[in-house]
């Protein structure tokens, strides 16, 4: 299971690691159930220790968003270490989602 807390109605999740095949699809699952099973719709992907993506990482990161979008909820992303955004503006996906530098100013615009 993800490390994740609840602040502000505001579900935070802790990524960790690589983000790539062998653990995309577990954080897919996981993600889902937080957003399916448990109501979250505003949601926070804390990326600070995370040192590398794949493709399989940035298709569970999409699909966290459709199902946000669908739900009329809300995805931030915050944390990001510039080798990992290189690869988000690489790829043209950081118009795609709301990034912040820090996960304070995430939760601040969740408020505003």
């Amino acid at each position: 299971m993800l490390d994740h807390k609840v602040q502000d109605g505001v579900l935070i999740v802790y990524l960790k690691g690589r983000l790539d095949v062998s653990i995309a699809n577990e954080v897919e699952e996981n993600l889902n159930d937080l957003i399916d099973n448990q109501g979250h719709t505003r949601v926070i992907l804390n990326m600070q220790d995370v040192d590398y993506m794949s493709s399989s990482g940035f298709r569970a990161c999409i699909s966290t968003l459709r199902k946000l979008n669908a739900k009329e909820g809300g995805l931030k992303i915050c944390g990001i270490k510039p080798a990992v955004k290189r690869i988000f503006d690489v790829i043209e996906l950081t118009s795609l989602f709301d990034i912040r530098e820090t996960e304070d100013e995430a939760l601040r615009t969740f408020r505003a």
